[in-house]
């Protein structure tokens, strides 16, 4: 068995608690003060920064015997009414989890009028949660109703609030096409009491359509809340604990170096970090260096070239061109004249076009007025391409 201290301390993928999480104790005040408020919220920032991780450690209330329950329903593989009913009330019986399975699924089954939740025991004795969803000729608005309310029952029978967490909430919008959804929502959470809900997701432009546009039911019904990327007083000190924790010495121009090419981002600086120690370790290095952090990024876009590549050859040419130019040279005024002009784009309209694609898709984002490359490590690969391609070119004669 390994020690734990030959672990590589940073993680490729996936939700990040403890020590692994870096940073965001503003936010996890400020979310852990609109739950014990019983205030709603609606929580977006690009895809990998880290929205998952903030919730579960933000809600994970150390230290505290009467914390806010987490009920954590994930929308992402929703397609219709019913499937949201089913996961709400999966989420529901599972924060009804107690004693013998017997004892579980009685709790659990008096929270509901109409759904059916049943629990079965796999060979090494996990348990898996299904749900009986009635297919009716009243559809399945009532289902959902049902699973809501059970909510709200279920905050009734505990001494302690429920946070309500529902995360990737934009895929709602993708199917609710008359807003039917979105009405049983807020009948039901304009109802709750002891009940805070964090509608959480990565599509921006989708999330600001549901809760600010007067015409829509969830219109005002929570405050948004933006993550930023993290800072370097977040990170630094972060990088350097991690590193140390493994008995390696991480310098200041090698920290420079990760977090100058990561710029902020949660997951890219994870990603980075996680080659970086890799190469440490190969050179039995105690002290990281700048020259290992160059050969730790070369291996990080070693790994994620081919996704990379295939992620870029998906778009069109007017957004692989507009891509590339916010990559080469960030910029405030991406259709001004002279940056048109200087990156040698398309006309306006198709720059715009492919501009609002590209925010929509979560390749860019807008960071204070600034057009960012969203992911720097996609950054960072198309400008090695283009500075290989160029290389590449022939030269001709005049």
């Amino acid at each position: 068995m390994n020690h734990p201290k030959t672990l590589n301390p940073f993680v490729l993928g996936g939700v990040v608690t403890g020590r692994r999480f870096a940073g965001r104790a503003s936010e996890i005040a400020r979310l852990r003060a609109l739950a014990a408020a019983g205030q709603h919220a609606y929580l977006f920032a690009p895809r990998r920064y880290g929205k998952t991780s903030l919730l579960r450690e933000a809600f994970a209330w150390p230290g505290r015997a009467a914390h806010p329950s987490l009920v954590w329903c994930d929308c992402l593989p929703t397609v219709d009414a019913r499937g949201l009913a089913q996961r709400v009330g999966e989420a529901v019986t599972l924060a009804c989890r107690r004693g013998r399975p017997s004892e579980w699924i009685k709790a659990a089954a008096s929270l509901f009028k109409r759904l059916r939740p049943a629990l079965s025991v796999g060979a090494e004795g996990d348990v898996h949660v299904t749900l009986e969803v009635a297919r009716t000729a009243t559809g399945p608005l009532p289902d959902l109703e049902d699973a809501l309310a059970a909510i709200q029952r279920l905050a009734e029978s505990k001494l302690h609030p429920i946070v309500l967490v529902f995360d990737e909430f934009q895929q709602v919008a993708e199917w609710d096409s008359h807003h039917q959804t979105e009405a049983v929502i807020r009948t039901a959470v304009q109802q709750f009491r002891r009940v805070a809900c964090v509608f959480a997701g990565s599509q921006r432009h989708l999330l600001q359509q549901m809760f600010a546009d007067r015409a829509r039911p969830l219109f005002k019904l929570a405050a948004p809340f933006p993550l930023a990327r993290l800072t370097r007083d977040e990170l630094e000190p972060w990088l350097v604990e991690r590193f140390g924790d493994t008995g390696q010495d991480l310098e200041r121009e090698a920290a420079d170096a990760i977090l100058r090419t990561a710029a902020g981002h949660p997951w890219a600086t994870q990603y980075l970090a996680h080659f970086v120690w890799e190469k440490a370790v190969a050179r039995s290095a105690r002290r990281v260096t700048a020259a290992i952090v160059s050969e730790g990024l070369g291996e990080a876009q070693r790994a994620s070239g081919t996704f990379y590549a295939a992620e870029y050859s998906a778009l069109t040419v007017a957004q692989r061109r507009v891509l590339l130019a916010i990559a080469s040279e960030p910029t405030s005024a991406p259709t001004a004249a002279a940056y048109l002009a200087r990156q040698d784009l398309p006309a306006k309209s198709t720059t715009s076009q492919a501009l609002r694609s590209l925010l929509e898709k979560g390749y860019l984002e807008n960071q204070d007025g600034q057009y960012l490359v969203s992911d720097p490590l996609l950054g960072e690969w198309l400008r090695r391409q283009h500075e290989v391609t160029a290389t590449a070119r022939p030269v001709t004669d005049t």
